[in-house]
């Protein structure tokens, strides 16, 4: 049975790293400005474009 289903096991995880991979190289191309954290905000966790800081 492995045999004959081992060739779907090996597909369903090459696409699942080629979809992370996918997702991964979109939001890289999506977000042009680099963003950091501004510690001294009430929201640290909240990511700003590293311009504004200086």
């Amino acid at each position: 049975m492995l045999r004959k289903y081992g060739w779907l096991a090996v597909f369903a995880l090459f696409m699942f790293l080629f979809e992370g991979l996918l997702m991964q190289w979109i939001e890289l191309m999506a977000t042009e400005t680099e963003k950091c954290r501004n510690m001294n905000s009430v929201n640290p966790l909240k990511l700003v474009n590293c311009a504004e800081l200086d």
